[in-house]
């Protein structure tokens, strides 16, 4: 069983412009409103893959309930805890057609009360019992310590369970301490773990040798445009990328790509094929609109485009 944390999920309202004028009248194109938080987006990418998973964290208000309804309808199995006040954040994501350019406008989320966190505690004991993959994803809301994800991996690491952590700041830098099994630090993340900038093909090797020596077993540096580096204990280390035709967005590829290395993870692909798969996974979900997850044949299609080289 695969296992979603979720601690600040949000609605994603997606707005589609030919270009954002600052301080004018701008005409939009299209909406789209899709449930989501990275944890969410992980589940939701999963089911496309046909792997069905646990999404859990906190939901409250109209808008948790829109996200509780929309994953019901994608087949992934809710185990939320609903908050006694506050409601579940919406974030807007713009994305300027002229540009290929996505600006994300991102909610802090509600106050989670002490009393929450300790239900939430007690459901994720129930549930992670019988997990192999828990993937703890996205940012903490108010209220929560910036130590909750060290704490939780700490937790559960004596379990026969793996855990991968994908999240920024704070809670990033204490989470790496309790050396989850995943990480996928985008190129500012790994600024922020390592304290400095990092610029031009060097700096990146340094930065992935720095990050290997941490000892997580399987990390990926998330370079943009410029692809990703893969990194697994016991591999070659890969630089791989691939362009999307046409680009609609970038809202979601991150969460899109771990859920392709889980599912090459728990299918047993080989290294080179868990790469490409991973990459190609990322790039179809830049081709779509909003916060949308391509299925296997989408991903299959764009595997000859994925470009690998040894890092």
């Amino acid at each position: 069983m695969i296992v979603t944390l979720t601690m600040n999920p949000a609605i994603d309202r997606t707005v589609v412009l030919e270009e954002l004028v600052s301080g004018g009248t701008n005409r939009v194109l299209e909406v789209h409103k899709s449930a989501s938080g990275k944890g969410v987006n992980v589940s939701r990418a999963l089911a496309q893959l046909g792997m069905p998973s646990v999404a859990t964290g906190l939901l409250g208000g109209d808008e948790g309930r829109f996200i509780a309804a929309a994953i019901r309808g994608e087949q992934i199995k809710s185990e939320f805890t609903w908050l006694e006040s506050g409601s579940t954040r919406i974030n807007t994501k713009v994305y300027e057609k002229g540009k290929q350019l996505t600006t994300e406008i991102n909610e802090a989320g509600p106050v989670i009360l002490e009393q929450d966190e300790a239900r939430l505690q007690a459901k994720l004991d129930e549930i992670l019992a019988g997990a192999r993959f828990l993937i703890c994803s996205g940012s903490l809301p108010p209220g929560i310590h910036p130590l909750f994800y060290f704490d939780l991996i700490n937790r559960y690491k004596e379990q026969d369970l793996k855990i991968g952590l994908d999240t920024s700041g704070p809670p990033l830098v204490a989470g790496l301490k309790a050396v989850p099994d995943l990480i996928k630090p985008n190129q500012a993340e790994a600024e922020t773990i390592l304290g400095r900038k990092i610029s031009g093909q060097s700096a990146v090797k340094k930065a992935m040798s720095e990050l290997i020596n941490l000892g997580i077993p399987l990390i990926v540096l998330s370079l943009g445009e410029e692809g990703a580096v893969f990194y697994q204990q016991g591999q070659t280390t890969l630089w791989a990328k691939a362009a999307a035709k046409p680009l609609r967005g970038t809202s979601g590829c991150g969460d899109a790509l771990v859920a392709a290395l889980v599912h090459a993870q728990l299918t047993e692909m080989s290294w080179q094929d868990t790469v490409r798969w991973a990459t190609a996974a990322a790039t179809a979900t830049a081709e779509l609109d909003g916060t949308v997850f391509p299925d296997p044949s989408h991903i299959e299609q764009l595997l000859p485009r994925v470009s690998m080289e040894m890092f």
